[in-house]
This record gives structure tokens, C-alpha cells and sequence, in this order.
């Protein structure tokens, strides 16, 4: 019998664990989880019945030779790892955003594509069914030509005056709300339109120029459960960093699909909405408007032909729901339909349509066309 592939996990915090799954899921064997902290790696290695623990990456790697290996990092420990995975011939699932620059991503990009190993890039919001929906719609003709996309998101959640210091918070580290959310929204844009990035401009801000450094966080769980909960009096004591990663920002986009273009409109922004205001995306026809609530949870598309009064609710089809793993949560199970992807790939075997480095990089660039703010920016196709 054809052994399974073998992988190995670079990470330890709530995405080396979801990538251990996901690939787990696919029918990997995963061999080892390597990370920085000796106690964090193998608590994690114990709790997920990994039999390798190592704080050291490039010996594990020398050592094991595996087939796949993911990297579930913050973006500024990828380009080593990418470097030496790729030239010993593995492929490479990492997590987004794919590097701290776009010249970086650039960079990792031609490096795998040079050796010819297969690459995947976990922005897997894009595989939510609702999503999926959609795009058939669109091209089922329900709305006519695609005219204008509007995003709206963050509304429902104000800024903590005081966060804990994380690696989001630091440039530097690869943090920051457009790392985190954009690659996300530009995957599903594509999709859904069936269009690519032609180019962007934008701006963001910096909310939160200092932060406290709290104990016992070790990764993005440990960060959301204590969201909110400090204050002045609870962390005078303790040691404060500056930080200068951006927390809102707004863009314009010109997708160009079928010949013409998409103008579409992102904001990211703060406070508690008005009733009738609502987080999620708007996709503009020339005989009606699809939409979808909730942002990256969202399941419940609405339509309104041009002219209407009236609202429809147009239900996920069952067939696709069914398409999409059941192993965890929705990040969980997207992670898991990413995998799946990418293995069969490898395995030559019959499979969808994934974000791989190429998309990283794009993303990053667009990224950073917004932080620089200088107008629009030609995106590289």
C-alpha cells in the first residue's frame, strides 16, 4: 500500500492547531509540531498526539524530509522556512498574509515556483457556502451585469481603549487589521465576481499606539477571552510596548472581470451601528442587489430586484453545505476544505480550484498600496 504523505507544522498558537487537523482531515500523517516555546509545543504535541515536539525547525526538517510542511506563524518567521522547505521539495501550506511586504511575498513566491513544488494560502473564507451561492447566482444572470460591490464590516465591535500586546498589533510581526482581513475579503471578491484585482487605493489608521504586556496569552483564544477587560487601575504595573499596526481602514477597488470593471467600496470600520445598518456584502445588478449578512459567518443571502419593495431570503442549497467539512467550528471546517484541496493536488487527484502563493502576494500588495495611501496602485496580475 502507497504510504501517507507526512507533514510538519511550524507553529503552536490556534492556526498550527487547525492546520493539524485540517491536514490530519486530508489524510496526512502529521510527524512533528515545531515551535519557539519548549512547554507551548509540546503541550500541544501531547494534547494532539503528535509524536514530535521540537523548538527546532531546521533539524526537524533535515531530519523528517516530510512531504508537506505548514506554516502557521506570524508572516515575519515564513521566509526561512519557505526557503529551505521549498529546496528540499516540500510543498507548503501557510497561513496568511503570506509575508510582512509584498516584495517579500514576491520573493516566496518565485522561490516555490521556481522549484515546482505544489503551494497553498490558507485566506479560506472564500469556501463558505453562502459565498459559493452567490457566485452561482451571479452567473446564473440574477442580478444582470455585476455593476458595483459595497463591503462593510467591523460595525458591530468598538476598539478596546486597552489591548493586550499581541503580534497583531506590531507591523513588524505581520500584524494589523488589513493582514488579517483583507486576504480574506480579496479571496472571496474573486470568487464570488469571477474577477481579479486590476487595481486599489485606500487608507488606514492607527488606533492604539500603546499596549500592555499580559502573561499567559499564548495565542489568539488566549487574546479574545480577555478582550475588553483591562483597564487603567489592572495594567499600571505592567510593561507597555508601542504599537503601530492599523486597526481601521477603507479602500476602492477596481475588479476587472468580463472585459470591464467592478468598482467596489470597503470599509472597516468602528462603533455600534443603527438598527438599520448591517455588516456583510452587497453585490449591485443591473436588475438587482444580492446580498449576505455577518461578514465571514455569513449564511443568509437576500435579493431585491431593481424597482421591488420587497426583501426575498434565498436559502444555501443543501449540496453545498454538504460540500464543506463538519470537523469544528466554520474556521475549522474551512480549514479542513483547504486541505483537502491541496492534498488531492498533490496527489493528482481530481479537486477544486485553492488560493496559493501567487494570490499571496497580490493580496500583500494590495495591502500595502492602502498603508502607503499615495492613490491608485496597479496591481500585478
Amino acid at each position: 500500500m502507497k504510504q501517507p504523505l507526512r507533514a510538519v507544522i511550524i507553529g503552536a498558537g490556534w492556526a498550527g492547531e487547525g492546520h493539524t487537523k485540517a491536514l490530519r482531515y486530508a489524510g496526512v500523517e502529521v510527524v512533528a509540531i515545531c515551535a519557539r516555546q519548549s512547554a507551548a509545543v509540546q503541550q500541544m504535541a501531547d494534547r494532539l498526539s503528535v509524536a514530535q515536539a521540537s523548538t527546532d525547525w531546521r533539524q526537524t526538517l533535515q531530519t523528517v524530509c516530510p512531504d508537506i510542511v505548514a506554516l502557521a506563524t506570524p508572516a515575519v518567521l515564513r521566509t526561512e522556512v519557505v526557503e529551505m522547505a521549498a529546496d528540499l521539495g516540500c510543498h507548503l501550506l501557510v497561513e496568511k498574509p503570506l509575508a510582512i511586504t509584498a516584495s517579500q511575498a514576491r520573493h516566496i513566491y518565485q522561490r516555490v515556483r521556481a522549484v515546482g513544488v505544489k503551494h497553498a494560502y490558507a485566506a479560506t473564507h472564500c469556501y463558505n457556502p453562502a459565498y459559493v451561492r452567490l457566485k452561482e447566482l451571479i452567473q446564473q444572470g440574477m442580478i444582470g451585469q455585476l455593476q458595483e460591490i459595497v463591503v462593510t464590516m467591523g460595525r458591530r465591535h468598538s476598539t478596546p481603549a486597552i489591548m493586550p500586546w499581541s503580534w497583531m498589533l506590531s507591523l513588524s510581526e505581520g500584524g494589523g487589521i488589513l493582514n488579517n482581513a483583507v486576504p480574506h475579503l480579496l479571496g472571496i471578491l474573486e470568487t464570488i465576481s469571477g474577477g481579479q484585482l486590476g487595481r486599489i487605493m485606500g487608507e488606514c489608521r492607527v488606533l492604539i499606539s500603546q499596549a500592555p504586556v499580559v502573561s499567559g496569552l499564548h495565542d489568539h483564544r488566549d487574546w479574545r477571552q480577555q478582550e475588553g477587560k483591562f483597564n487603567q487601575q489592572n495594567t499600571a504595573a505592567l510593561e507597555w510596548r508601542t504599537t503601530d499596526a492599523d486597526n481601521v481602514f477603507s479602500a476602492l477597488i477596481q475588479l476587472r472581470a468580463n472585459g470591464g470593471e467592478i468598482q467596489t467600496t470597503i470599509v472597516y470600520g468602528r462603533g455600534q451601528p443603527m438598527a438599520s445598518q448591517s455588516n456583510g456584502m452587497y453585490f449591485y445588478g443591473e436588475q438587482g442587489t444580492l446580498s449576505v449578512d455577518q461578514m465571514f459567518s455569513g449564511q443568509e443571502i437576500s435579493f431585491q430586484a431593481v424597482g421591488g419593495e420587497q426583501i426575498e431570503v434565498l436559502p444555501v442549497p443543501q449540496r453545498l453545505k454538504d460540500e464543506v467539512p463538519t470537523v469544528g467550528d466554520f474556521v475549522q471546517n474551512r480549514w479542513c476544505a483547504l486541505a483537502h484541496d491541496f492534498v488531492a493536488d498533490i496527489q493528482e487527484k481530481a479537486h477544486c480550484n485553492y488560493l496559493n502563493f501567487r494570490d499571496g502576494w497580490r493580496y500583500q500588495a494590495a495591502i500595502d498600496a492602502v498603508r502607503e495611501g499615495q492613490g491608485w496602485t496597479e496591481l500585478p496580475l
